[in-house]
């Protein structure tokens, strides 16, 4: 009896350990907050949106994304705002997304931004309690290819910023999702090259082309070797940065109109500013020659470090 007795308390010891294991990893990757803006969505019962946001939050939080576990100070941190328009028809809205990404930095509490970008050409159907299938094999609804294409660029992102290829296989799949929809459909806005020159379509394009291999090794050497060596060598990171933005300005010369220039400038313009606001006159005069020819509607703003 004594020996069933110590055997139960094993047991419950060991599923204990399990659990609070299982609670602490697992293979939800993001962390995005998802917020609807409906204000312009006028006529609809608003716990229409209150159920979509809700639903959309369980998508990106609750699905497994990769086969890789992650603890919850690991999970990747991005917001998604939603603007509805009027619904166009029954449950179908035009709409435009803001998607932002942001890492984290080695020994610090200072999240860096990696992405930020308005998707304005969505057209979205929801009806309140409507399944949220999805798939990366095949085509299930606009809604749910937008949020999975997005899901898998930013988990590719923040995977190049601390491996040099760690993001290829979730960008191939970010393309796969995208060469899934129809092209017939009516609300494919924003797939098609045609459609524009910032879109869905340029955005992974240009992250599957080789010839902006070295923007994505900017990620691994902007992030990696500077934004995490800040902590313990700044002088050291931000040379590193400065090389990192040599690259982006071999970019910029070839592809002046490249969406990733654009992309990353308007997440990181604030942040240059405030690197280099602490290094020495040469390497301002540096940073800044640079980061006018490669972000010119910055230039005001990179212009404020020389005073």
């Amino acid at each position: 009896m004594k020996h069933q007795t110590k055997n139960t308390k094993h047991s419950l010891i060991a599923l204990a350990i399990f659990l609070f294991a299982t609670f602490f990893l697992n293979a939800q990757e993001l962390r995005c907050q998802l917020k609807i803006n409906s204000q312009k969505a006028v006529g609809v019962d608003p716990t229409v949106f209150s159920n979509m946001e809700t639903a959309l939050n369980e998508f990106m939080n609750s699905k497994s994304w990769t086969n890789d576990q992650f603890t919850a100070e690991e999970k990747i941190e991005c917001t998604m705002f939603i603007t509805l328009e009027a619904p166009t028809a029954q449950d179908i809205y035009n709409a435009s997304i803001t998607v932002q990404l942001s890492r984290p930095v080695f020994k610090s509490s200072y999240n860096s931004p990696m992405f930020n970008f308005i998707d304005k050409d969505c057209i979205l159907t929801y009806a309140q309690g409507q399944p949220l299938d999805f798939n990366v094999t095949q085509y299930n609804s606009n809604l749910t290819s937008i949020l999975g294409f997005y899901a898998y660029l930013l988990i590719g992102m923040d995977y190049e910023s601390f491996s040099k290829g760690g993001g290829a296989k979730y960008f191939t799949m970010a393309e796969q999702i995208m060469n899934n929809v129809p092209t017939s459909a009516g609300d494919s806005k924003g797939w098609k090259p045609f459609d524009g020159q910032r879109n869905r379509y340029w955005l992974i394009n240009n992250l599957m082309a080789s010839k902006y291999d070295a923007f994505k090794q900017v990620l691994y050497d902007y992030h990696y070797a500077g934004m995490d060596n800040f902590y313990e060598k700044p002088a050291l990171a931000r040379q590193n940065i400065l090389n990192s933005l040599d690259k982006l300005d071999k970019i910029a010369r070839d592809n002046p109109n490249a969406v990733l220039l654009a992309v990353f400038f308007q997440a990181k313009s604030d942040e240059l500013v405030n690197i280099f606001s602490g290094a020495d006159m040469g390497e301002k005069a540096k940073a800044i020659t640079v980061l006018r020819r490669c972000d010119p509607s910055n230039s005001a703003k990179y212009d404020k470090l020389m005073k």
